[in-house]
């Protein structure tokens, strides 16, 4: 059998701490057992601090697809304008939900190394009247891009246009408000950059979304993709429509506030500062990072194109295998086009990137790819300033 990796620097899922392994082992309660819905209630609470909102949470029990797919199944109907915002894969693959619940899909596209520009969305939602609803991807992970949502979703406000935003890899990564930043169904997961265990869709609902599905012409009730279930279920009721993952909120109490513990802001403020020093790291080297242009980089991961004449096999494998140090590569359309540098969780913390680094120039220098060895890490070390475990 392959031996495991002794160090998971992927694109998710995260390495996870001790603290949360332990308490993912918690003895499993009866659902209804007072004990779990104080915690199921506590954890909602959690969440809300970490979303930093007041809107209603939902905790879906599924990995954050489940989250995507029934926003889209909730809100939609047959002949909606939906604006969806394309600079990722993700954000092309979300045009499925749309067609399979019968909107109608009105592309803003850029390449998958760009983002997209706020003010060609005002022009494409003055294009194109009776758009109802916006739907884009905050961190697009496979890209190491991200969009700016806040000034998207201000404008959608403005238009009476709903927003349906992915921020699977974006929460923990920048400080947001759903509020603030006009997102009305807001999907996060917890095996990113809250560097917790994958099984969960974290939601952040507006009173207009709950709107929206409760005038829907056959509101979606009654079945696994029903955010209005757990509403009348959970929010209202203090019951749950079916039987949750007992464990993974376990999971999830665990590391929310573990989140708290250390503040969002400083959470946001370690993987952006990680994010620079990585990038810092990966041009020292001679390498070439993906993204157009290094503002719209991601807080997640660090997306590097793959050098000419190496393939993924050599650098990935190299690293996976001699090494034990698992990235990740491009994922669909991009696969064999760029190799991505994760710094979720855990892993945005010098001791993890310098390790990375490392191995990353030895592999280089293994497969024969001219490389100074200790430029990368001397150059990310040089980047991080003011860090310290104990502030």
């Amino acid at each position: 059998m392959t031996n495991w990796p002794r160090m998971n620097l992927a694109a998710g899922p995260v390495e996870v701490p001790e603290r949360t392994r332990r308490d993912l082992s918690k003895p499993v309660l009866y659902h209804y057992d007072p004990a779990f819905k104080e915690e199921f209630a506590h954890t909602s609470d959690l969440l809300k601090q970490v979303f930093r909102t007041n809107y209603d949470v939902v905790i879906m029990q599924g990995e954050a697809i489940l989250g995507l797919e029934a926003a889209a199944a909730s809100l939609i109907q047959p002949g909606d304008k939906v604006l969806n915002l394309v600079s990722g894969v993700f954000g092309k693959w979300f045009e499925f939900f749309i067609d399979k619940f019968g909107g109608e899909t009105i592309e803003l596209a850029v390449g998958y190394d760009d983002a997209i520009d706020p003010e060609d969305v005002r022009k494409a939602l003055n294009a194109n009247p009776g758009v109802k609803y916006l739907s884009v991807v905050h961190s697009e992970t496979p890209s190491g891009t991200h969009n700016p949502v806040r000034e998207i979703g201000n404008i959608a406000r403005e238009f009476g246009v709903l927003t349906m935003v992915d921020t699977v890899s974006g929460l923990g990564s920048e400080l947001l408000s759903p509020e603030e930043w006009g997102l009305d169904v807001a999907i996060a997961g917890p095996q990113k950059c809250l560097g917790g265990t994958p099984g969960l869709s974290l939601m952040s609902i507006s009173p207009a979304a709950w709107e929206a599905m409760e005038k829907h012409a056959n509101p979606l009730r009654g079945s696994f993709l029903s955010i209005l279930d757990w509403k009348d279920a959970w929010l209202e009721n203090n019951r749950f429509p079916y039987t949750p993952s007992v464990s993974e909120m376990y999971a999830l109490e665990s590391t929310l506030t573990q989140t708290l513990e250390e503040g969002v802001e400083r959470v946001a403020w370690r993987h952006q500062t990680i994010a620079k020093a990585c990038r810092e790291g990966v041009k020292a080297l001679g390498l070439e990072l993906w993204p157009v242009r290094e503002e719209i980089a991601a807080g997640c991961v660090t997306a590097v194109k793959m050098p000419d004449g190496l393939t993924d096999e050599q650098i990935r494998g190299t690293m996976r295998h001699r090494y034990g140090v698992m990235i990740s590569p491009g994922y669909g359309d991009l696969n064999g086009k760029l190799f991505r540098l994760g710094h979720m969780g855990m892993a945005a913390h010098p001791t993890m990137l310098a390790s990375q680094l490392a191995i990353l120039e030895r592999s280089l220098k293994d497969i024969g790819y001219p490389v100074q060895m200790g430029a990368g890490v001397g150059a990310a070390m040089d980047a991080i300033e003011g860090w310290d475990d104990a502030a």
